[in-house]
């Protein structure tokens, strides 16, 4: 994945280049939602350490985004009625440590994308937090998540919060071939 650096003390939407979307597999846990030419696939919730989430708590929502017009588009925001606030957050070196960015920039996909190594899913290195939960939420529910971006519009998924027993490679494993920082272009 390549990453927009911040420059001049001011932080950039990051960016992911349109040769490196990995394909979708149709097994991955998640919904699904089409707005415009954005395709949002295997939106969920990742699993709660104990049964739920309390009032107070983070959650982190994976999601991978396609953009299959012919123009970028940026996600502007992840929101949810059961948070006080949402982060979209990148992971530029894949190491498991994300910084909140302001944005996230969608290039169209190639039609012709290349496969997955072997063992390393189709994920990307981008995810969202919903900030402080303003209720219990359990495994095995659906939080309502509305994603916003600025040419396709607000979608709202209801997201999967994953059972606590569900074995997912996250979020070590999320990175498609690595991922490098390069500047945003002018």
């Amino acid at each position: 994945m390549a990453a927009a650096m911040s420059g001049c003390g001011t932080e950039v939407p990051r960016t992911i280049p349109e040769d490196r979307h990995p394909p979708f597999q149709e097994s991955v846990m998640g919904a699904n939602a089409r707005i415009g030419s954005i395709l949002l696939r295997s939106v969920h919730i990742e699993a709660p350490s104990d049964v739920r989430y309390r009032a107070g708590a983070d959650a982190r929502v994976w999601f991978t985004a396609l953009n299959e017009g012919p123009s970028s588009d940026v996600l502007r925001s992840v929101t949810s009625p059961y948070a006080r606030a949402g982060q979209i957050r990148w992971d530029s070196n894949c190491d498991g440590s994300a910084t909140v960015v302001p944005a996230l920039v969608l290039r169209p996909v190639k039609p012709n994308l290349a496969e997955s190594p072997p063992g390393v899913p189709p994920f990307d290195a981008y995810h969202a937090r919903l900030v402080e939960l303003n209720r219990a939420v359990p495994a095995g529910t659906t939080v309502p998540v509305t994603f916003t971006f600025d040419h396709a519009g607000s979608v709202t998924v209801d997201a999967l919060v994953q059972p606590s027993n569900a074995v997912r490679p996250e979020p070590s494993n999320r990175c498609h071939g690595g991922a490098s920082a390069a500047p945003s272009p002018s």
